[in-house]
């Protein structure tokens, strides 16, 4: 499968391109995601499926403006209405490329970011490469969508969430070294868990 990494800020783009260099199997550009013809879209949104702004709004626009819609009931069914952080859901849009959304929440409700960051970017990330996982392992076809072949990925978090690029791009790194790579680290202690906790909140800037 491949995976792009897309987005319009040049400072996400050359954070990736400084964390993903150490030999990750990804294609990594600055331009507009929904130009790429992929099989799947990975979205960062708010909890509540809420599609206001950023890359939401615009796939839901290109999606017949239907899109919430579906995402929210989906959210209501599944989640009782609020679709955790570090969770992610994989919907058809109904448009040929991409012909799926995998939502990946990246803040409860948009809010400023914090001094410290949080591990959202990685949260989000690994949810969305897991939730694309598991949907390959099912064979899953919903509607006669074939397999995923190619996904993409923006900023995880560095809109709405206002991440810092360098810190976001480090913690979707770290993301994709776990499931990609299946290089999980040993949280055979506290100690242990709370150290890797620390890595990801270190604010990092290139």
């Amino acid at each position: 499968m491949e995976i792009f990494l897309r987005d319009r800020n040049p400072k996400v783009v050359a954070s990736w391109r400084h964390f993903f260099g150490r030999g990750a199997k990804v294609d990594i550009a600055e331009g507009e995601v929904l130009e790429l013809e992929v099989s799947a879209l990975v979205t960062p949104l708010n909890s509540f499926g809420l599609m206001g702004d950023g890359l939401a709004q615009e796939l839901n626009r290109l999606a017949g403006g239907n899109l919430e819609a579906r995402v929210r009931k989906m959210i209501l069914d599944r989640h009782a209405g609020e679709l955790p952080v570090g969770t992610a859901e994989i919907l058809p849009t109904g448009l040929q490329h991409p012909s799926l959304v995998v939502l990946a929440p990246t803040v409860r409700v948009p809010a400023t970011m914090q001094a410290n960051a949080n591990v959202n970017s990685f949260l989000s990330t690994r949810a969305a490469l897991r939730a694309v996982a598991a949907f390959l392992r099912s064979g899953e076809s919903k509607g006669g969508i074939s397999k995923i072949s190619s996904v993409a990925f923006v900023g995880m978090g560095t809109g709405g969430g206002k991440c810092p690029p360098a810190t976001a791009a480090f913690q979707m790194y770290e993301a994709y070294c776990q499931v990609v790579l299946g290089q999980v680290p040993n949280f055979a202690t506290i100690e242990a868990a709370v150290a890797h906790d620390q890595e990801l909140r270190k604010n990092r800037f290139l």
